[in-house]
């Protein structure tokens, strides 16, 4: 394994196990506390928290009650996605994915053909979806997973961010700061210009890791040292952060996840990291909220100021009011198989 793809594996992704057991595939779990969570998404009232050794978290209330969902995997899962209430696709290590089409009450793994890790997930309707992982691996499915198809990329990347607005034109992202574009509905790739872009030769690490586009001239990357970069029609991709003694931004951690929520831009990363941009991308600040200092990996944000980020060791944060205030909720479980509660 390469230096980038093992730096990517050991810094974001936690694939070290946190202090619990191990437990077989598919058992019922005792506690959470201390899981670490990848990947958020929210349908509604419900949403679904995925992390290491198969955690399926689910809540159809806006979190104020938890259950877990049995799993069929002891893989870690990095990220999830729902095109309703029902129909669901996780990705994660060693080519797991995972389908459900009734919430999550039953979780069904699907072929990938492929053993790399699986780091980014989208998917456009029921049929359309796209992953993308380690070692250049770019999936594609046109029958809501029943069949994954492998794309050609040019080089030998390790991708993690992924991104359509439509069923033919998409985006993806990853190591030495890569950016690639597609007119076909991935079966073809072209590379896009990024101002972040590194070679391998060079040494350096520039990954990024989310992706978010929301039409075909608008969206955001972010990435390693705090880097967010923006796409527009007339300057093509351009750095809008950066953490520097120039721009005076003292903070340099890395961003993991990103989202917007109507004009709002967010992300997430290390050491406690929520970041917030209103319209533009360019000006950014810290959220004042009591975050414990660990990697935040995921976030998400549904109808009614409903939102939730996930980190390393159980961290849960919530907000009601699109994310003016954020609130750590700890998911404990009162007995196996049995709903979880949160615990101010």
């Amino acid at each position: 394994m390469r230096i980038a793809l093992a730096f990517f594996a050991a810094l974001i992704l936690g694939l070290a196990p946190p202090p619990f057991p191990a437990r077989a595939a598919g058992s019922d779990r005792d506690t959470t506390v201390n899981e670490n969570f990848y990947g958020v998404y929210i349908v509604e009232e419900q949403a679904w928290i995925v992390g290491y050794y198969g955690a399926i978290l689910h809540t159809p209330d806006r979190g104020q009650t938890w259950q877990i969902q049995r799993s069929p995997t002891p893989s870690a899962l990095f990220s999830v996605r729902f095109v309703n209430s029902e129909n669901g696709w996780i990705a994660g290590s060693y080519g797991t994915i995972l389908h459900t089409t009734d919430g999550g009450k039953r979780w069904r793994t699907q072929p990938a053909g492929t053993t790399e890790h699986l780091f980014g997930l989208a998917m456009i309707d029921a049929s359309h979806g796209w992953i993308v992982g380690s070692r250049g691996t770019t999936l594609r499915t046109e029958d809501g997973g029943q069949s994954w198809a492998s794309s050609i990329v040019p080089g030998d990347f390790t991708f993690s961010g992924v991104s359509f607005i439509d069923r033919a034109r998409g985006w993806i992202a990853g190591e030495f700061g890569v950016i690639f574009h597609t007119f076909d509905g991935g079966k073809s790739w072209l590379k896009q210009k990024s101002p972040v872009e590194v070679s391998f030769a060079s040494g350096e690490s520039r990954n990024l890791f989310s992706l978010n586009i929301n039409r075909a001239d608008s969206g955001y990357a972010v990435g390693l040292d705090g880097v967010v970069l923006q796409n527009s029609a007339a300057k093509g991709w351009e750095i809008v952060r950066q953490g520097s003694v120039a721009n005076k931004l003292t903070e340099q951690n890395h961003l993991f996840a990103s989202t917007m929520n109507h004009n709002e831009v967010w992300a997430v990363g290390e050491r406690g990291t929520l970041l917030q941009s209103n319209g533009d991308g360019k000006h950014w600040h810290q959220v004042k909220a009591e975050i414990p200092r660990v990697s935040l990996n995921g976030i998400a944000f549904g109808k009614n100021g409903f939102g939730l980020v996930v980190g390393n060791r159980g961290v849960v944060l919530r907000t009601e009011d699109g994310g003016v205030t954020w609130k750590r909720i700890k998911i404990v479980s009162q007995a196996p198989a049995k709903d979880l509660v949160r615990v101010p």
